[in-house]
């Protein structure tokens, strides 16, 4: 039932502020009154005009997001700079997000930092957030893992789960603090039942590989699958390994496939090399290699080493397109040169044949010593065969490739 407001509009229209204030968030929310932002722009601006430092704050975030005013960053970032000198903490936090995104105002980390840091002293539990990360980061400020983890901490015991994950993290990760597996599995149990995505995906993670907690894939199965749900790619992607081998659910190649596409629609590099291999093995779907061919192309197109050697294997035996070893060749060396094993082996032996590629003993011998430190038996015949044909130079020079290239693997995937 509406509520009779008269008295209230003619004790604002009278210049009570109080009455201001109640009556624009009466009309903000639709508490009792239909919303309508116009009118909660209007009464906020009045309390605003008369130095309340709660409709200042209010007004800027109605132009901020274009209710009941047009949307105007500029006069956001005037009314939370009246409102934050007054000391009103989500002001100032709001004020610090301008500062950060350049909204209203040049973009200014220094600026930024400086008003999160006052909203965090005064409680607010966002700035604390905020604060922490640009402290992680190292955004207007030196990055001190130490001064990240206390305000992560602060402000993940005030509820905020972005803070709980983050502190869960670092307690993990040994950032700022010593590892504490036990303490992240709690940080990480508070923000998934705050609902947070990540942390449920997170939590996931813990039950799935026994971490301060018994292993228990049904408990890993059930939080990814809240996770997913709520649309986080990967959440969705392991939801489909899941039901694809039957881990702490029944194997499914339907719901499998499901999540893959969804992960997939998210441009997900993994699903879409899940989903080839799902057609090219018909689990659950009629084979069909040309589908096969589409999704490892998209993931290897977007580096992913798996995919780039299956699409090679494919083209090398002409399953599903013209037999190409110059372009599988390509593909075999993309994936090599990211550490992947079979690959090396593969452009060793295209190397070695001049398979697509004019013969090269010593590039091959170089890649077959990279392949062998999986210490695979057939890559020791093979270098022995391959350094039948070599001089002691070459074969030093081989090594130093070799050398020269597992140097730049390591570095990519540190890097990464």
């Amino acid at each position: 039932m509406p509520m009779d407001i008269s008295q209230l509009i003619s004790e604002a229209s009278a210049g009570n502020i109080d009455a201001q204030l109640q009556l624009a968030d009466l009309y903000e929310s639709g508490f009792g009154v239909p919303v309508d932002f116009a009118q909660a722009a209007y009464w906020y601006r009045k309390a605003a005009d008369a130095g309340s430092a709660k409709a200042q704050n209010q007004l800027g975030q109605l132009f901020i997001s274009d209710r009941g005013v047009p949307q105007d960053n500029s006069q956001a970032f005037h009314w939370f700079s009246l409102s934050a000198k007054q000391n009103y903490d989500a002001a100032q936090a709001n004020l610090a997000w301008c500062y950060q995104l350049g909204m209203g105002i040049k973009k200014d980390y220094s600026k930024a930092f400086e008003w999160y840091l006052n909203a965090a002293k005064n409680g607010h539990a966002g700035a604390r957030y905020n604060l922490a990360y640009m402290y992680a980061h190292g955004h207007g400020i030196d990055k001190n893992y130490d001064k990240a983890f206390k305000w992560y901490t602060r402000a993940a015991k005030q509820g905020h789960a972005k803070a709980q994950l983050n502190a869960g993290l670092m307690c993990m990760n040994s950032q700022g603090t010593e590892q504490n597996m036990e303490q992240a599995l709690v940080w990480y149990k508070d923000s998934a039942m705050h609902g947070y995505d990540k942390a449920q995906y997170n939590l996931a993670l813990m039950y799935a590989g026994g971490h301060a907690v018994k292993q228990d894939d049904k408990q890993a199965y059930e939080w990814h699958k809240k996770s997913a749900k709520q649309g986080y790619v990967k959440a969705q992607f392991t939801l489909g390994l899941l039901y694809l081998h039957s881990l702490g659910v029944e194997q499914d190649y339907t719901k499998a496939m499901l999540w893959f596409q969804k992960a997939s629609a998210q441009n997900y590099t993994k699903a879409n090399y899940q989903l080839g291999k799902i057609y090219m093995e018909g689990l659950g779907v009629p084979a069909d290699v040309i589908k096969a061919t589409k999704f490892h192309q998209s993931a290897a197109e977007n580096g992913y080493a798996k995919a780039q050697y299956r699409l090679a294997r494919m083209i090398s035996k002409g399953l599903g397109m013209h037999k190409d070893e110059a372009t599988a060749y390509t593909w075999f060396k993309k994936a090599a040169k990211q550490g992947y094993v079979k690959a090396q082996y593969a452009t060793a032996i295209h190397l070695a044949k001049g398979l697509g590629v004019a013969k090269n003993y010593v590039d091959a011998y170089a890649w077959m010593l990279l392949a062998n430190k999986s210490q695979n038996p057939h890559t020791k015949d093979l270098l022995l065969r391959i350094s039948d044909k070599l001089t002691d130079y070459q074969i030093i020079e081989a090594k130093t490739l070799a050398d020269k290239w597992h140097g730049e693997q390591y570095r990519s995937t540190t890097a990464s």
